[in-house]
């Protein structure tokens, strides 16, 4: 081959390169479309709509009226709805603070060995399996004030005097809809948990045996340390769980006593479905949008925060 040809070749192949590549990306954009496609119809399309109608005031019925920022500025003149979100966040909280712990050492006490540990931990696990909504008519049913099992119970047994309202006073509503939640999500984070201790190289453990140390400096000095990664998304997960709860406080409390316990999506919810009163559909989709844009706040905070610790760390 003469030296031209071969400059010409040389010039060529470069552009043959980036004639490939240019063909693949296509390739793999085509390829991306199929799974692109449920996204854009269940999740853009929608949070476009809800933005679109957080514009306008609209029953339903009569035709849309682009209001402006005026459903905005009704909610920050809402105090039900500043109240909603703060019982959202002592919910949360409230929950968080004791399930997460609480199914930590759980799982650290089935992962160190306790007999029958696969049929307890199918114990917890089985109201993750139920629907909140159904969760929530059962604990109904378990915590009425009169004729209920758990009021029987307690005095029956001589332990109270008189029926508990489990869930007709504000701060005993508030615990009892904790609880239930505590209940209800403590097996799937256990689980998480002991998945991920599972992963602990047996070495490490048996170091720290070798050193004396107990089962309460194994879990504080090894097992939380590595487990970290796997907390931070069970909390992260939770958070958002938690922050965006309906179905377990719609039939377990719907709100009350006196909006007590009212949360974020059940108090939007009125306004886009309740049968006594004419739907304020464009109110109701700039609360679901400030409800996101709150999860989302926190959802982003509590990252930052735990990526800044582990840069600290």
């Amino acid at each position: 081959m003469s030296p031209e040809a071969s400059s010409d070749a040389a010039r060529r192949s470069p552009v043959r390169r980036a004639r490939w590549h240019r063909r693949e990306d296509r390739v793999g954009y085509a390829m991306l479309v199929p799974s692109l496609l449920p996204y854009v119809a269940f999740a853009l399309l929608p949070i476009s709509w809800l933005l679109w109608f957080s514009f306008q005031r609209w029953n339903g019925f009569s035709a849309p009226q682009f209001t402006g920022p005026a459903n905005y500025q009704r909610m920050a003149g809402d105090e039900q709805w500043w109240d909603a979100v703060l019982n959202t966040l002592k919910f949360g909280f409230g929950r968080l603070i004791i399930e997460i712990p609480l199914a930590l050492l759980l799982a650290y006490v089935f992962f160190r060995g306790v007999r029958g540990g696969t049929f307890y931990r199918t114990i917890f696990f089985l109201p993750h399996v139920l629907s909140p909504a159904i969760i929530g008519i059962i604990f109904v049913f378990l915590l009425r004030e009169t004729g209920g099992p758990v009021n029987q119970l307690l005095t029956g047994s001589g332990l109270l005097e008189a029926p508990v309202r489990f869930l007709g006073e504000a701060g005993s509503a508030l615990g009892s809809l904790i609880g239930v939640a505590v209940w209800a999500h403590l097996g799937i984070n256990l689980l998480l948990f002991f998945a991920g201790m599972m992963t602990i190289p047996n070495e490490l453990l048996e170091s720290a045996a070798l050193d004396g140390a107990g089962h309460w400096a194994t879990l504080r000095h090894i097992v939380m340390p590595m487990l970290a990664p796997v907390t931070r998304v069970v909390i992260l997960i939770s958070i958002i769980g938690t922050l965006r709860s309906f179905d377990l406080v719609k039939t377990l409390t719907d709100g009350g006593p006196a909006g007590s316990t009212e949360v974020m999506f059940t108090y939007l919810y009125r306004f886009f479905f309740e049968p006594e009163a004419v739907p304020q559909i464009g109110y109701a989709a700039a609360l679901g949008i400030s409800a996101s844009v709150v999860v989302g706040i926190i959802s982003v905070a509590y990252l930052r925060l735990s990526r800044s610790g582990r840069t600290a760390a």
